[in-house]
């Protein structure tokens, strides 16, 4: 049997505890929030309205344009990657206290400043798990990449059998940690390299080997 590139990189993943859970067997989110939905709930936190109120147009005007420049801020510091027209519904609650924070002087209110770099860490650490299972997989065919340049397999990235898989897994989470803000142990890629050598030190039976793609 053969292991596809994007689930090694997911099993990284689960071995670092970024991502427990396998893109397949997590629910749909649900959809994309509008701007100007995040700007009436900015206004619910303030208590500016009521949840049964509609803000005038001067309130929804200012709201939607703060709630704009919190995701421009987002952008300009490289935390997030969607378009203002499709800010996930996992960051929507995050994106309306920021707007409230930044919209509450207007109206007299009093913001907490040390709960921006909180609110704002959440956000990017939604904004790189999402985009985590493409980058894992991108590291499983760096490492890949690297074995091949050196000689070491006689596979392709599309024909990686099984009991090579554990060993692309942690050499991949090795190459990922960094990224996660966690901390490799370079004997765990050690041993993985050592057991790579050994499976490859086997000599071949002859028979070409049978791919699965799904």
């Amino acid at each position: 049997m053969t292991v596809s590139v994007a689930t090694l990189g997911e099993r990284a993943l689960r071995r670092l505890g970024v991502a427990i859970v396998p893109v397949a067997d997590r629910p749909a989110l649900a959809a994309p929030v509008a701007l100007a939905a995040i700007a009436t709930n900015a206004l619910l936190w303030l208590a500016i309205i009521a949840s049964d109120e509609t803000p005038s147009p001067a309130d929804a005007a200012l709201a939607l344009a703060k709630a704009a420049a919190v995701h421009d801020g987002l952008i300009a510091q490289g935390f997030v990657s969607w378009a203002a027209s499709a800010v996930p519904s996992a960051v929507a609650e995050d994106y309306a206290r920021l707007t409230a924070m930044y919209l509450a002087p207007a109206f007299g209110k009093a913001a907490d400043p040390a709960q921006l770099p909180v609110i704002e860490a959440r956000i990017r650490k939604i904004a790189q798990i999402m985009a985590a299972p493409a980058l894992a997989a991108d590291e499983v065919l760096g490492v890949h990449q690297d074995l091949a340049a050196r000689g070491l397999v006689r596979w392709s990235s599309f024909d990686i059998p099984d009991a090579a898989a554990d060993c692309y897994v942690r050499l991949a989470a090795d190459q990922l940690a960094g990224q996660f803000g966690l901390k490799a142990d370079p004997r765990d890629a050690l041993a993985a390299e050592r057991s790579l050598a050994r499976y490859i030190a086997l000599p071949t039976s002859g028979e070409r080997v049978q791919g699965e793609y799904y």
